[in-house]
């Protein structure tokens, strides 16, 4: 590794049986590397790992020579304290995930987009666990210091891998595929996720689009021709499935209606019936791109749909919870302006004996366009068939604003200051038959609300 510094001490061969970033989370063996963050230095925990049992930190070069004196047992060779030094630990995280990806020859699916790329994912890896042994993503490790973590989790057992890319600024995709070495990619969609970051839309496209750009030209992409940004990729010479509505698509569904709770039916390329588990329309492109991987991966078309028809979303992603005849669409993981129109959609479409009811959060990332996103949001819920609104944070206010302004008596609404003032409100207004939707950006923990709420 060429980021290794030169210091005054024995060599020494160093196994580590895992890589750790949390000095909480160290067992016997582990390697720990020191990285900083915004609210902590790990650096600080670096004693902390070896009392542990950690087999070796590391440690960049800037704060050894600030610190070494405070720890002189770092000093003391007869502690057998190993030290590995750094210009950059995150640097040295990324290229150890990277050559540890480079000992395999597993295929890898990239996935990113503006929107559903972690039920797209989860999806994927559903249906290949048909047939084959799947290593996936877990959580929101899809970042520059996630994906590295990921990539170290790769073994010789593995047939495939279905790995997550995200991004919130420039050039992250591009860090993260060059990492990952996809051999092949999926893009849900462009939208405005992040675009105080970006600027544009169209920006947002470069960035995501560098997944595709990452993979040989033999290698599979799979494009959302209904998306007005990707159906627009340079197809020539590259090997494209592609997924959509109509039947010129290689992978194409018709729509067929819904269930009770809004979990959509259709008919994947004219023929076979899938209905999902998954509440909204738009989980049916997601769903395409999981079918359009199973075919890639020689599934047949029953495989698919037992997988998808046996899919369940993730925690706090379009889930669905009753209690005592209440229905909760807890889609509180995050948000952004293409998701929330989304899910209030499919709120106001969901069949319902009581009332809709929306709490919603800010969405936050967007820059100089919060203002105008949250209140074309409101405008948009004062033409639903949502008869509640709360809504919480600085930014949701706009929302609240512009609901009541063009609903208004038609429309129920209150901005609150807190988790608990909504549960309040909650408790109230909720009988049987009620929908009640929660969602908003991470930061906002809309979730929380619920353990405020006396069901």
């Amino acid at each position: 590794y060429p980021g290794l510094v030169s210091c005054d001490a024995p060599a020494e061969e160093i196994n580590y049986c895992q890589l750790s970033i949390d000095s909480r989370t160290i067992t016997p063996g582990a390697l720990y590397v020191s990285l900083r963050g915004e609210n902590h230095d790990g650096h600080d925990f670096a004693l902390s790992a070896l009392e542990k049992g950690a087999s070796a930190v590391v440690v960049e070069d800037g704060w050894w020579a600030l610190h070494r004196t405070e720890y002189p047992v770092f000093a003391d060779h007869s502690t057998r304290m190993p030290v590995i030094i750094v210009h950059d630990s995150l640097d040295f995280l990324q290229q150890l995930g990277a050559w540890h990806r480079r000992q395999f020859d597993v295929p890898v699916i990239g996935i990113t987009g503006s929107n559903g790329k972690t039920t797209t994912r989860e999806m994927i890896a559903t249906v290949l666990e048909q047939r084959y042994t799947v290593f996936r993503s877990s959580g929101n490790k899809n970042n520059h210091i996630g994906l590295p973590l990921m990539l170290l989790q790769l073994d010789d057992n593995i047939d495939v891998a279905v790995l997550e890319l995200g991004t919130n600024h420039p050039g992250e995709i591009a860090l993260l595929a060059n990492l990952a070495k996809p051999t092949a990619a999926v893009i849900t969609n462009i939208g405005k996720g992040h675009i105080g970051f970006f600027g544009t839309e169209a920006a947002v496209y470069h960035e995501k689009t560098a997944l595709f750009d990452a993979v040989s030209a033999k290698q599979p992409i799979f494009v959302n021709v209904e998306d007005k940004y990707l159906k627009n990729y340079p197809l020539n010479g590259r090997n494209v499935v592609t997924v959509g509505w109509d039947k010129s698509c290689k992978i194409w569904a018709t729509p067929d209606g819904q269930d009770k709770l809004g979990c959509p039916r259709f008919l994947l390329n004219g023929k076979q019936a899938i209905q999902l588990k998954i509440p909204g329309q738009h989980n049916i492109m997601n769903a395409l791109m999981a079918a359009a991987i199973g075919f890639e991966w020689g599934l047949t078309d029953q495989e698919i749909a037992d997988a998808l028809q046996s899919f369940v979303p993730t925690n706090q992603r379009m889930q669905l919870i009753e209690k005592n005849g209440i229905l909760i669409i807890n889609d509180a993981y995050n948000a952004n302006p293409n998701s929330m129109h989304a899910a209030i959609r499919y709120l106001s479409d969901l069949p319902c004996d009581g009332k809709r009811i929306a709490v919603l959060g800010d969405m936050l990332e967007l820059g100089e366009f919060s203002d105008s996103e949250h209140a074309q949001l409101g405008k948009m819920i004062a033409q639903t068939h949502v008869d509640i609104l709360f809504t919480y944070g600085t930014a949701a206010r706009l929302i609240h604003d512009s609901a009541v302004e063009i609903a208004g008596d038609s429309i129920i609404a209150k901005w609150c200051e807190s988790h608990e003032e909504i549960g309040r409100e909650l408790n109230q207004v909720l009988s049987t038959g009620d929908a009640l939707l929660l969602k908003g950006s991470r930061g906002m923990r809309i979730e929380a609300v619920l353990n405020y709420i006396k069901f």
